[in-house]
């Protein structure tokens, strides 16, 4: 197995754990909440109910919300034909269908994926990015972001919020049943309560803390997966050196939307870098030249 395909399977397995260990506090809170209320499964189903609504209008709508929420405009081919023929011959080449094409007028050099699966995609540039590096190395930044789409990491992202949503949920109605609900099976409603308060305060934290791992873990899988799309983890690694000395701010971008794009579109903040949902730029081109390497031998 080389570096790119240990890489992969490392995330996934990263992925896997938090998956099982969300679920589990979800079955667990469950548990008490209807124990507490002798409700049965009827609790349950309702909170459900109001979490996958919820999910449901982000999952649907999320692409066109972000699209215009950063002043994305529709590409034509004429306007950037040889970024459009490269963009066209990558994904033939991997058969992945074309994503919609966007570009961001703004001089920051950042590029960003969003939409559930590949029939619902867009790839988005700033104009910064498509006129000031070479043609190869923007081949690096979209094979990052067709990788993100491949991966449907939009719709892994999206999954998991919603998981650690339904856990704030479910804590903040446990808290409340032990508060005003039956005893039922369970004499302890006062140390529930006590866990109920104490979920309800650190769920918004590690909710963020699980977040940022998987998005970090999902960014370097992009970049190795990437790495291959376009033929040469080096080139991948050349733009996000550039990325990395370019100074131009980017006043679109919130901390809703940071997350979609290839590299922090915050700089020059240090809490900002520190709670970022990038690994470091560095570290990522550091491993995408060891994968060149590997890349090559094998």
């Amino acid at each position: 197995m080389n570096k790119i395909e240990q890489t992969i399977q490392n995330n996934e397995i990263k992925l896997a754990f938090f998956i099982i260990i969300i679920t589990l506090v979800i079955m667990g809170l469950g548990y008490l909440i209807t124990d507490i209320l002798n409700l049965g499964m009827t609790g349950i189903f309702i909170s459900l109910v109001i979490a996958a609504g919820a999910n449901f209008i982000s999952y649907f709508f999320s692409k066109n919300i972000v699209l215009k929420s950063q002043h994305a405009i529709p590409m034509k081919s004429e306007q950037f034909p040889e970024y459009y023929k490269m963009v066209q011959d990558m994904c033939q080449r991997n058969n992945i269908i074309l994503p919609e094409l966007y570009y961001i007028e703004c001089n920051a050099l950042n590029a960003f994926a969003t939409g559930r699966n590949q029939k619902n995609a867009a790839v988005v540039d700033t104009s910064g990015l498509l006129q000031k590096v070479p043609l190869d190395e923007i081949s690096g930044i979209v094979g990052h972001e067709l990788s993100h789409i491949v991966h449907r990491d939009i719709l892994v992202t999206s999954f998991i919020t919603t998981l650690i949503g339904y856990v704030s949920i479910l804590a903040t109605t446990l808290r409340t049943a032990s508060m005003y609900g039956s005893k039922g099976r369970n004499q302890n409603n006062g140390l529930v309560f006590l866990v109920a308060t104490a979920a309800t305060a650190l769920v918004p934290i590690a909710g963020m803390l699980i977040k940022m791992a998987i998005s970090r873990s999902r960014e370097y899988m992009a970049d190795a997966t990437g790495g291959q799309i376009c033929g040469d983890p080096r080139l991948l690694a050349k733009a996000l050196y550039r990325i990395s000395h370019d100074g131009e701010p980017m006043p679109m971008a919130n901390t809703a939307t940071a997350p979609l794009y290839i590299a922090n579109p915050f700089k020059g903040n240090a809490f900002a870098n520190l709670m970022s949902t990038h690994p470091d730029i560095n570290d990522r081109i550091q491993r995408l030249n060891e994968m060149a390497a590997d890349y090559r031998v094998s």
